[in-house]
């Protein structure tokens, strides 16, 4: 089975008759942190959709068998992040809800100024946290 690489050489070969060096490049420390932020955002956003539902639909409350957990999770943010990046994370997870009131935006202090920024993804909140590097 030829490798991803073969297949791209043979290729570039076909059609413009020249050799390459075809090097795979590891995503850099930056990009790899906002991935993983983002998928452990996401992740948290659907079990806290899930416990809702769960409380609400079956009547079965499970805050004390998650909160040890989740416990976990935020004292290793505390690790990574700075207190105002902490309060702007645990507002997204927690207290804001898109709804017909609230348009997605956030409006924070960036130095001196400020900024209404997006708020409705979990990449977005990775984009304003990051202005508020430790």
């Amino acid at each position: 089975m030829k490798s991803l690489k073969d297949n791209i050489r043979g290729v570039l070969k076909s059609r413009l008759d020249l050799s390459y060096r075809i090097k795979a490049k590891e995503p850099d420390k930056e990009t790899m942190n906002k991935k993983i932020f983002i998928d452990v955002i996401e992740e948290l956003k659907k079990i806290e959709d899930r416990k809702d539902f769960l409380a609400e639909e079956i009547g079965m409350d499970m805050t004390m068998y998650e909160d040890k957990f989740f416990s976990i999770i935020e004292n290793l943010f505390k690790l990574v992040f700075n207190k105002a990046q902490l309060v702007l994370i645990q507002m997204y997870l927690y207290e804001l809800v898109p709804d017909k009131e609230w348009d997605g935006t956030i409006t924070v202090e960036v130095g001196k100024e400020e900024k209404t920024l997006p708020f409705k993804s979990a990449e977005d909140v990775w984009n304003v946290i990051k202005k508020f590097k430790k």
